[in-house]
């Protein structure tokens, strides 16, 4: 069987990042659950380490509006 280990200190940073990362873009895009989706990022990238993160990143991939923006039309002026 082959085992993964990373040191905390060598985890927690990545981890920040991208959770910090998808933050930001889910902000941009005006997705209410924002915050959950980092933190879904952050405890998905050590419960099991770094597998986890990466299935939470390909569903977000997956389910956002790739448009960007609102969902809605605006109607013009």
């Amino acid at each position: 069987m082959v085992e993964i280990t990373m040191s905390v200190y060598l985890a927690v940073p990545p981890a920040l990042l991208g959770a910090a990362w998808m933050y930001r873009d889910a902000s941009r895009r005006r997705i209410e659950t924002a915050d959950m989706w980092a933190v879904g990022f952050f405890v998905g990238f050590f419960i099991p380490p770094f597998i986890g993160a990466i299935a939470v990143y390909v569903f977000y991939i997956l389910s956002h509006n790739r448009g960007g923006g609102s969902m809605h039309a605006v109607p013009s002026e």
